[in-house]
Order: C-alpha cells, then structure tokens, then sequence
C-alpha cells in the first residue's frame, strides 16, 4: 500500500465485496465524503479481486435498491491495480438530497448513518434532525418525512370524490414527495399512518365535571377532518320555531361554521410537536383548540382584519384544490359575520403556541331574543338563569296556554313556544345558572302532571338512568324541584 494511501481520511478497506458496503455509502454520503477500497483488508494489505467489472455493477445495484433516495449520482466507481494486482475504488461525494438512509432501517438513526472519527456510527436524534431541518429549511411540510412505508387509502377516496387525479405527478406537483422522490410530511399527514391525533370530548354542563363522551380520532387528517364534524353534526342539535303558518329552523351552531373553525384548526396546526387539536362542547358553548400561535410577523389584529399567511402552505393548498376551502384569509371573517345578528360573538384567543376559538350556542341567544320580543308585547319578562317561570292569567279569565314540547330530546331537538301571558318571577331560592336545554324540557313535564320520576324522564326523554338523574339532581339543587319519598320509592315535584 501506497505512503498517499495510508495517509487518506474517511477511507474504509473491505476485503471482498458484501452487502455491508451500502454502510459506508450511506455514511460518507451523509458525511463529507470518502473512498471505498474493494480488494484490500483492514491492514490495507492488497489482496486484488477476481472480477473488478462485476463487482462495479453489484456496488450500483445495491445503491440504487438498498438505499434512499438513490446516491448514484454521487458515487463513482473504477478499476484501479495496486501492487499488480486488480481493486475497486469507489468514490463517495456529500449528498445533496441528505439525509440518505438503509431501506431496511428505514429513516432512523440505524438507518441514516455518519462518519465520526474515521467510524461509520449511528447519528444521534438530534443530529439527525439537523439534517432533516437543513434539507426543508426548518418547514414542517416539506421535510422528509422519517417513515417512508406510506399508504393513503383514505386519501384516495378523498381525491376521488373531488374528481382529482391522485398519480405520481400529483404527488410532486402537490408537495407530497421531495425533488428526490422521497415522502414528505405532507404525505405523511395525509397518509393512512398520521401520526397527529384529535382529540373530542362533550360535556353536559358548562365546566369539565360532567363529561358525557369523548374519544379520540386518528388516521389521515381527512379522515379526522370527516370524522370529527361527523360528531360535531350528530350534537349540533335542530329547532323548529312556528310563528302561526310559519316556520323557521335553526341548530345549536351553523354547520357552515363547524366547517370553517374545523378546517381553520387543521390546516393552520404547527405539527412539528405532538400536542392534539382539542374540541370541547359543553352545554352553551364550544371550543377548539389547535397548537399553533400566530404565524412570524403577524399580530392578532391583522388576523382579525383577514390577512393569512398559512403556516402550512402546502397543506392549505390541497385543501384548496381539492375545494374544502375559499381563497385564503376569508375563514375569519366568515366566522365572525355568521354572528352578527347574535349578541355573544365568537371569541378568538391566540398566545405563543395556541389559538383557541370559542362558539357560543345558537339556542340560548335564540331564548334572549325572544325574552327580548316577548318584553315589548308587554310579557312580564325577568332573568332566564335566575327566575321561576309560572304559567298564569294576566286580568284574563281565559286559560293560560303552555310550554309544550313537541319532540323528545335526542341527537335532534323540535320544540314549540307559545309566549303568550308569560309571567316570570324571580325568585331568590333558584341559584343563578342558566338551564340546560334538558332541563328545561323536565321542567315543561310538570306542566301536564304533578308528580315525576326518575323512570319517567329516562323514557320520555330518551337518556340514560345516569343522566336522568343527574339532570333531576340539579333541578333538586337548584331549589326548581322537590323530592319526595325515599329509597326505590323516589319521585319528584314543583314547590
């Protein structure tokens, strides 16, 4: 061996060719750089090889199938005699598309190797990372992405019924794979193997002691997309006003802007850190909260003014192009205007990491509208959350008319009012919250009966026993109710 020889950095000798070459091709392309000797030992002893010209071709078989993405472009290989006997000299340049890794492996630190020292090592997470970062510039979406064993089942169906082509000239046109053909994040977001997860959870009261359901939903961020409005929807209840030969419908929240706050959340998320979007409903409002502050150089006004500038651009212009969403910066205002006619607005809270938005239920502005109305056809009206309405004659013989519901209460609520001859009056022995929409209907079953039991608003209500009774506990609580008996011979009454 040669004094030059001896004296090379980044240099690794392999007696005889095997497969294990493909580590130190990956390494040196991961590194600075470095020969491959095929024909000499640890020693640098020269030992030569019997077909140089076959061995060539099996070195860039095994780089073009063994690693990705495909280093060939860097490494050159020739035939070169020292000490009269034949060698393979491989020359390995710095990748370009790093970090580079073992498909057995797969893009961790086993897989992704480095130089150290004149070793061939596993990188450390970090230093990983840093090579992720350095090949996206530190955005999200188009880093490649660490698992490569994608599939987008539901993805497809998706683009089916967008009438969408889903080919491998999407996938580059759209960003899901990289100049090299490799996955990116925003394939793995849409892929079948998302790693971010979305959280819901329904509470029937207005604080998190009273929880009702909750799960938690995973797969393609379409797929959690449908799934949670699906559950939004099926708690979205509806309500049918008459007023004489007319009828007009309204839900707790309007759909359109379940869409809109939904999307908003998913497609402006920071998913470089594993913190879930987060959907509460509670009794009278609903909120949703995504990690993610306000993007780098826009303040919390310019955001309530419309301006946009995606987080995840990429991300944002599937959805776009596949038509979930409008021209960019129009969500907000959407949101806000969707309002105007109520008196609570939605409440839109942004901190360093977070942006929260919170929707307050339809039904009980809708309740203060018509206190509202009722108070100027001269209808006694007092506080909702902290009055006894009584039902009575005001200097009119006739009989006074009653609440009546039209429909058990359930994924849909019907309800009915007949406002007139209304009396409200306070009453210092009911504490100060504001009904349920169930516990409104237990109270308007009194109205037909003097006496109730548990049994009774399990069945005509459609709730479980749990329910039932916490909703008759409260009303007990509340000073609304009084219950009567004891053991299995419980039941309850008006005061």
């Amino acid at each position: 061996m040669s004094d030059t020889m001896s004296s090379e950095k980044n240099v690794e000798y392999i007696r005889e060719f095997t497969d294990t070459i493909t580590r130190a091709i990956v390494a040196y392309v991961n590194s600075d750089g470095g020969k491959i000797y095929v024909g000499l030992d640890e020693f640098g002893k020269v030992n030569g090889v019997a077909d140089p010209d076959d061995v060539v071709k099996q070195i860039e078989t095994l780089a073009r199938t063994r690693v990705k993405p495909d280093p060939t472009p860097f490494i050159e290989c020739k035939v070169e005699t020292l000490d009269g006997k034949r060698v393979v000299v491989a020359r390995v340049a710095r990748g370009l598309a790093r970090p580079y890794w073992l498909v057995e492996h797969g893009l961790t630190p086993l897989g992704a190797l480095v130089r150290d020292c004149n070793r061939t090592v596993a990188p450390s997470s970090q230093r990983l990372q840093s090579m992720i970062d350095e090949a996206s510039a530190g955005r999200y979406e188009d880093a490649r992405s660490y698992n490569q064993d994608l599939t987008f089942h539901y993805a497809t169906k998706v683009f089916e019924r967008a009438k969408y082509p889903f080919l491998d000239e999407t996938f580059y046109e759209l960003g899901l794979y990289d100049a090299a053909g490799t996955y990116t994040n925003l394939a793995l977001l849409l892929s079948d193997q998302c790693p971010s997860t979305l959280k819901f959870a329904v509470f029937e009261g207005t604080r998190e002691n009273q929880l009702h359901d909750r799960l938690e939903l995973s797969g393609s961020i379409f797929q959690q997309y449908d799934d949670a409005y699906g559950y939004l929807d099926h708690y979205n209840r509806s309500y049918t006003r008459l007023h004489g030969a007319n009828r007009g419908d309204f839900r707790d929240y309007p759909p359109e802007i379940l869409r809109e706050v939904l999307l908003n959340a998913i497609i402006h998320r920071d998913y470089s850190r594993d913190y879930k979007t987060i959907i509460r409903r509670y009794h009278d409002h609903l909120e949703v909260v995504s990690y993610g502050g306000l993007p780098y150089g826009l303040d919390f006004n310019e955001i309530l003014l419309g301006v946009s500038i995606p987080r995840n651009e990429k991300l944002a212009n599937v959805f776009y192009q596949l038509q979930f969403v409008e021209t960019c910066g129009v969500g907000i205002q959407k949101i806000r205007q969707a309002y105007d006619a109520y008196t609570l607005k939605p409440k839109l809270e942004a901190s360093r990491h977070f942006f929260k938005t919170t929707l307050f239920h339809a039904y009980s502005q809708q309740l203060e509208k018509r206190a509202v109305k009722e108070s100027k056809e001269n209808v006694s009206v007092g506080n909702y959350a902290s009055a006894k309405i009584s039902i009575a004659p005001v200097d009119d013989p006739r009989p006074a008319p009653k609440l009546r519901p039209r429909a058990t209460i359930g994924a849909k609520d019907v309800m009915t009012v007949d406002a007139r001859n209304l009396t409200v009056e306070p009453t210092a022995t009911v504490r100060r919250y504001n009904l349920s929409d169930r516990e409104r209907l237990v109270l308007q079953m009194f109205n037909d009966r003097d006496a109730l039991t548990c049994r009774d608003v399990e069945r005509e209500l459609n709730l479980t026993q749990a329910s039932a009774a916490a909703i008759l506990r409260r009303l007990v609580n509340s000073g609304r109710i009084v219950l009567c008996g004891a053991g299995t011979n419980i039941w309850y009454r008006r005061p």
